[in-house]
């Protein structure tokens, strides 16, 4: 039997050939798929709800470099190992962790990032190969020109992205 994330596909896929649509907002496929009584939210733990919500309020925690005029996270995250069960641990950025565990997080973080442009590329060189008459798509791997204006607009007020990694 599929899992909920497989279930959820499938049932996308019937929405989306049903519909005829070439992409589809989640709110109409939740409004098709809940009408016809196919979609409901899988049971969850209340204690896994909670830690989610937790988890991400830490995440969302920023700070104010007075200074430089940027804001950073406040909590930072890093996995460590329990008898072989990775574990998610938060300590504050200005005043928590060890320098062992500052490394890790960067490292960790560092290779999510990779991780996500990874799959980028490996999605823009499927599409390219799936659509070759099309206007061949490009996905440039510097982020440095990225950062650069991103700090600019942040420091400027005028920064729409709240969360860029």
């Amino acid at each position: 039997m599929a899992d909920y994330n497989e279930q959820v596909v499938l049932l996308w896929e019937e929405w989306s050939s049903e519909t005829r649509q070439v992409s589809g907002n989640p709110d109409d496929f939740i409004d098709w798929a809940t009408a016809r009584r196919r979609l409901a939210p899988r049971p969850q733990d209340i204690k896994q709800l909670l830690r989610k919500q937790v988890t991400h309020a830490l995440r969302q925690a920023r700070r104010l470099d007075e200074v430089s005029g940027f804001t950073y996270r406040a909590k930072q995250s890093v996995t460590l190992f329990e008898n072989d069960i990775a574990i998610k641990h938060y300590f504050d950025t200005d005043r928590g962790g060890t320098p062992s565990l500052r490394q890790k997080s960067v490292r960790q973080r560092r290779e999510a990032i990779a991780h996500h442009v990874y799959r980028a590329v490996c999605d823009v060189d499927r599409m390219n190969k799936v659509f070759p008459e099309d206007p061949q798509l490009n996905f440039f791997k510097d982020f440095t020109d990225d950062v650069a204006e991103l700090r600019m607009a942040e420091i400027a007020g005028t920064d729409d992205n709240s969360e860029a990694a």
